[in-house]
């Protein structure tokens, strides 16, 4: 099944844009190393369906990053964090057609589609300075840190030579977006009151549920073995990963811009 994202373009020039932008400083992968046929069929089918949220997460992280900028001029932000910000949106390009074209390679996208509510973020009416507050949280302080983390877990236990060169360019971003997100929260996060920042707060115990259910689970011994040449990790490795980077930076750095982030983190298992 072919990914939900929509690729593929008859234009020329749009075509070549593309190529520019994603292509321009960057390896190119060794595609033809990526060979799934002497590998476990059961290995194989799990790095599939992994490959292949990625390919949807990347996009809606994609999706997220325009709509962010297109309140930057409500803010008052500079106009260079609007060009900045730019730089990150061709990544999430990259990120989603190099996910898409290893899950390709697996076997396909099947059990992954985009609905239309995946295509927009729900705005609930906020004032531009509180819809970047908690996109920039939530996104960057949190997804993006996170993210760095898990990624270099996943690049420590990868083998094949083709995921591990799509590793490094995913986690090469990743640290430049982390960078981004703590530079627009130092811009960001002060401007607000206390009662935005205790709104915030209770926001924040939301993202972290929802990203403490996907990287804090360490219970499951069975992921122990699963095959690294395909990009995956043991669920204890990710978990202690991502808990590392909660306790040393991502908590502590909100908390420095005035969130009461602990707070949040403890709120967690309350939503």
């Amino acid at each position: 099944m072919r990914t939900p994202v929509p690729l593929g373009t008859t234009e020329r020039l749009f075509g070549t844009l593309h190529r520019r932008m994603l292509d321009r400083g960057y390896e190119v992968p060794p595609w033809d190393r990526l060979r799934a046929d002497d590998l476990d069929a059961e290995d194989v089918e799990i790095a599939r369906s992994a490959w292949a949220a990625r390919t949807v997460a990347e996009y809606r992280s994609m999706i997220v990053f325009g709509e962010l900028i297109a309140r930057f001029a409500e803010v008052g932000l500079p106009l260079e964090v609007t060009t900045a910000a730019s730089r990150l949106l061709s990544d999430e390009a990259r990120h989603t057609e190099l996910c898409a074209r290893v899950a390709d390679a697996l076997g396909g996208h099947a059990g992954f589609t985009l609905k239309p509510n995946d295509l927009r973020l729900h705005r609930n009416d906020l004032p531009a300075h509180l819809f970047v507050a908690r996109w920039t949280t939530s996104m960057f302080c949190v997804g993006e840190s996170a993210s760095v983390a898990i990624l270099r877990v996943l690049l420590a236990h990868a083998k094949n030579p083709c995921i591990e060169a799509v590793l490094r360019i995913l986690l090469r971003d990743e640290i430049l977006h982390d960078r981004f997100g703590w530079a627009l929260a130092r811009l960001v996060l002060p401007r607000l009151t206390d009662d935005e920042q205790e709104w915030l707060a209770a926001d924040l115990a939301q993202t972290f549920a929802h990203y403490d259910r996907a990287h804090g689970a360490s219970d499951s011994d069975a992921e122990d073995e699963l095959c690294g040449d395909l990009g995956l990790a043991p669920a204890r490795a990710r978990s202690e990963a991502f808990h590392r980077r909660i306790d040393t930076v991502i908590l502590p750095s909100l908390a420095g811009l005035g969130v009461p982030a602990y707070e949040a983190w403890l709120l967690r298992t309350e939503v």
